[in-house]
Formats: structure tokens, C-alpha cells, sequence
């Protein structure tokens, strides 16, 4: 298909180019669909392309060598996946895959290294990108490490599981596997929340009913 140069300038990355400067880099760009459950990304495979969310969710995650799964973020449009092996030339850090029907702008990894190269401005955007990345990951680490587990659970539920605004349902898996627990836990933690009132839950899919008291919950002080 061919890819639209507005749709290229609304992406984060690319917003700050002028229209000379899309047009330049346009010709490196394809668009894919992916449906649901596909990887789009292995961890620890060779760099074959970076690519861009226009449409759709995808997750990112790193698997250990027992199986224990981490979901790192779930991503949605203007988010750039697998930049960061684009940039070092070395495997691909984490799986990425479709977590609804997903359309991508992809650019190959060596085509993202000559781009930067011939445009300081996109380099410079991909410095802050790479700086808002950080700081994510350190939120994330501190949460692990610092927060419990009805803290890390009320935290997921603000950001991604209220029925009003969540494209999708969550399996008590998933949630699990983001928040670095077992299922049991979140459905316990759940079932927990609905009886004090802060939740209700109804054919598989979590409304908040009480946001004040799930965000006093999320920041460690329920």
C-alpha cells in the first residue's frame, strides 16, 4: 500500500520534518498489516526492520530461560518498536507482537541508520524518544521492586483495563504477566477490589467505579 506522507508526519518521530524532508524518506517506508497474535518481533533475532504503530496494540516482552514471562509495555499508534537494534546493530532485545488487528509503517534497520545519518533533526527526535524510553523502564523497574502487587494491579487498571476505554479484554494471564505476578494473584487481588467497591466486573471486563480510591491504591497509600 502506498504510505501516506501526512500519516508519516503525524508519527512522533517524523512530526518536527518538513514536507521536502517526508517526501526524501517516504520511499523507505512500507506498510504491513498484522493480525492478532502474530510476532512482528523475536528477541534475540538479527534486525530486520524498526517499526511504527499506526494502528492497533501491540506488546512488548522478554521471555527467561525457565519460561517466566515480562510483558515490558503494551504500545499503541506513534509508538516506535525495535529502534534500539536499528541503532546498535545487535538482536532484536525483546518479542513484539500484535495484541489487535495492527497496521505498521516498517523501515528497515540499515534504511533507519542511513535516515538519521542524513537527518540530524530525526536523530535529534530519536535522542528524546530514546530518554522518554528510559525513564519508562525505570518507572517500570520501581514499580517491580517498590510497589505491591494490589499497587502494580490498580496501576494497570487506571492505564490500560477500564471498560470505557480499553479496545480489548485482559485475561487475568496477561495482567500477570505485566504486572510480574501469577494469574492467581490478580484474580485474587480482583475479587478483592470489587468487594471493597473500587471495581465491578461483568462478563470478563473491569469498569472502575470508585477512581479516587484505585488511584490511592496505585500510589502505594490505599
Amino acid at each position: 500500500m502506498t504510505v501516506s506522507i501526512h500519516t508519516l508526519s503525524q508519527l512522533p518521530l517524523f512530526s518536527g520534518l518538513d514536507k521536502a524532508v517526508l517526501q526524501r524518506i517516504v520511499p523507505y517506508v512500507r506498510e504491513i498489516a498484522v493480525a492478532p497474535g502474530r510476532a512482528i518481533v523475536w528477541e534475540g533475532e538479527p534486525c530486520e526492520a524498526t517499526y511504527f504503530v499506526i494502528h492497533g496494540l501491540v506488546r512488548t516482552r522478554r521471555m527467561s530461560p525457565h519460561g517466566r514471562e515480562q510483558v515490558l509495555a503494551y504500545l499503541g499508534p506513534g509508538e516506535c518498536v525495535n529502534l534500539v537494534a536499528a541503532l546498535d546493530g545487535k538482536p532484536s532485545p525483546v518479542t513484539v507482537d500484535a495484541v489487535t488487528p495492527t497496521t505498521l509503517y516498517s523501515i528497515a534497520c540499515a534504511d533507519c541508520r542511513h535516515i538519521l545519518e542524513e537527518h540530524g533533526e530525526l536523530a535529534h527526535a530519536v535522542l528524546q524518544y530514546l530518554a522518554g524510553e528510559v525513564r519508562r523502564l525505570s518507572d517500570l523497574v520501581e514499580s517491580l521492586a517498590l510497589y505491591t502487587v494490589r499497587s502494580r494491579l490498580a496501576r494497570f487498571l487506571l492505564q490500560y483495563a477500564d471498560e470505557k476505554t480499553s479496545p480489548r479484554q485482559w485475561t487475568q494471564e496477561e495482567i500477570a504477566t505485566h504486572i510480574g505476578t501469577v494469574r492467581e494473584m490478580v484474580g485474587r487481588t480482583l475479587r478483592d477490589f470489587a468487594a471493597e467497591g473500587l471495581i465491578r466486573r461483568q462478563r470478563g471486563r473491569i469498569a472502575i467505579v470508585d477512581r479516587a480510591g484505585l488511584e490511592r491504591e496505585a500510589s502505594g497509600m490505599g
